[in-house]
């Protein structure tokens, strides 16, 4: 299923695409993807979602394939254009949820403006990139070497090796071609940023409700990993899916959601807000 692409343009000119699902008045969610992804990448994720939970993604900057030659990409600007997304929006408060390296923005945003997340919600997003071997080698040689255009077979390199279960091929072949839009410099200065991010950092100053899922087969946000971040996160609870992978919201979108509906629904009715402890 294909959602309508919508495009917001602010007054200072900046500009998203976004797509959404649910009812306008219902529970605000707002996703956020990773390194090399758009909004397009929850498409799977979405028509599993209740219709009372308003579920929106944007495509983060630089990855709708505009490069402006000032545009930075630190996580602190991914985090400046979510408050002016929501802004945009008319939401005073939401639910944010992080997919992947879209983790990093995520818990940064709950951290820093308590008062405009209902809760937190993490999937396969890595506590750090820089103790990871593999992921520093693919930035050294690889990202960092990146030209546009970015080739297809780079692309589906970099995919598919984040994959331990089939996908439709339909769905896929889309996000390969979404995937490519992203210019190599996006990809390079990105990448980097995120290297830099710290552990715990400001993790701590949470003050939402968090729920932290991951695939039991992710390379890149493992077990152990998943464990390490929910404990650095005041009431936070730990899903973890034992036969999914780094993609887990492509793999079992169905399941996925429901963990993710059931989380805020929980929230949403507490009195005070579901209270979690990690074990």
């Amino acid at each position: 299923m294909q959602f309508d692409l919508k495009k917001m343009v602010l007054p200072k000119g900046s500009e998203f695409f976004y797509i959404e699902t649910g009812d306008p008045l219902g529970i605000p969610l707002i996703l956020l993807h990773g390194l090399g992804d758009s909004c397009r990448t929850f498409e799977a994720l979405f028509p599993h979602f209740p219709s009372r939970i308003r579920a929106i993604a944007f495509t983060l900057r630089g990855h709708d394939g505009i490069d402006l030659p000032d545009a930075t990409y630190r996580v602190r600007d991914f985090e400046a254009d979510l408050l002016a997304f929501m802004n945009g929006m008319a939401l005073q408060k939401a639910f944010i949820l992080g997919a992947s390296s879209g983790g990093f923005i995520a818990r940064n945003f709950a951290a820093r403006h308590p008062k405009r997340v209902h809760g937190l919600v993490l999937l396969g997003a890595p506590s750090t990139l820089d103790d990871k071997p593999d992921v520093v080698k693919t930035q050294e040689s690889t990202l960092a070497l990146l030209k546009d255009p970015i080739s297809m077979d780079f692309i589906k390199s970099f995919t598919d090796g984040l994959l331990v279960k089939p996908v439709p091929s339909g769905f896929l072949e889309q996000m390969y071609s979404e995937s490519q839009k992203v210019p190599a410099r996006v990809w390079k200065k990105t990448s980097e940023a995120l290297l830099k991010e710290e552990f715990p950092g400001i993790l701590a100053q949470t003050k939402a409700p968090a729920l932290v899922i991951c695939g039991g087969k992710d390379t890149i946000a493992s077990r152990t990993d998943q464990e390490k971040l929910a404990r650095a996160i005041p009431n936070s609870r730990l899903t973890v899916f034992p036969q999914l992978g780094h993609l887990l919201y492509w793999e079992d979108p169905k399941n996925v959601a429901k963990e993710i509906s059931s989380f805020i629904e929980q929230v949403w009715s507490g009195p005070e807000g579901a209270k979690f402890e990690y074990e």
